[in-house]
């Protein structure tokens, strides 16, 4: 998806909060952010990292630099097989105007030689949020993955797509997200956060219910303006 597209989109549905995770990359995230910022959406980086288990694993950011720096440490740990574009299709990098800047050549679909718990780890060193993604899914959620919840691991927010979160996360609290992969997907699903501005300590916080913050999911597809 273009950048335009994204936020034209997002802003469509009435979404005031997006952040852009794609699947082992953050090469369109400063493009979508430039343009969100510029049209009064407010934005969060973020990356889907899969794990050498399979699992899916969303990481959250306030800034590029973090998130660039996550990037730049699982980029190595990534298999060097390259995309076939025949069958997968172009991993186009772009820019705002959408100009291409250049092909992304390894396959990004593929895991990362980093554990879940490695990756977990990874993420909070930099001083981001790890969000377990879909994880009532059949496949690529940490549940049908591993079939259990590492222990000593403790999550503020995990994702869900049935808004419903599974026995074992302890006090997390279950967020829903638009996982979309096509302009019309996005706002699906949504939450809602009651909080003081788009943070992820702020996030963190709505979770903990401080102060009449709050989270709540909501699964019913929203409909275009």
């Amino acid at each position: 998806m273009s950048p335009r597209a994204i936020v034209a989109a997002a802003i469509a549905q009435g979404i005031d909060l997006i952040a852009v995770t794609d699947h082992n990359s953050v090469s369109m995230v400063d493009a979508v952010a430039a343009l969100a910022n510029s049209m009064g959406l407010r934005f969060l980086y973020g990356m889907e990292l899969q794990t050498r288990e399979d699992v899916h694993l969303l990481a959250y950011f306030d800034e590029s630099l973090a998130c660039h720096q996550l990037a730049n440490a699982i980029y190595p740990l990534l298999p060097n097989r390259p995309n076939q574009p025949a069958y997968f299709g172009d991993q186009v990098i772009v820019d705002v105007e959408e100009t291409i800047l250049g092909y992304e050549p390894k396959l990004l679909v593929n895991s990362l030689d980093l554990g879940f718990n490695e990756a977990v780890a990874l993420i909070r060193t930099l001083g981001g949020l790890p969000v377990p993604a879909h994880v009532d899914r059949e496949t690529f959620g940490l549940i049908a993955q591993l079939g259990f919840v590492p222990q000593g691991l403790e999550f503020d927010l995990v994702e869900v797509l049935s808004g419903v979160l599974p026995n074992g996360f302890g006090e997390a609290v279950a967020i829903c997200s638009s996982d979309a992969h096509q302009p019309d997907q996005i706002g699906r699903r949504t939450t809602t956060f009651g909080m003081n501005g788009a943070s992820i300590n702020e996030m963190i916080l709505a979770a903990q219910r401080i102060d009449g913050r709050s989270v709540t999911c909501c699964i019913e597809e929203r409909r275009t303006k």
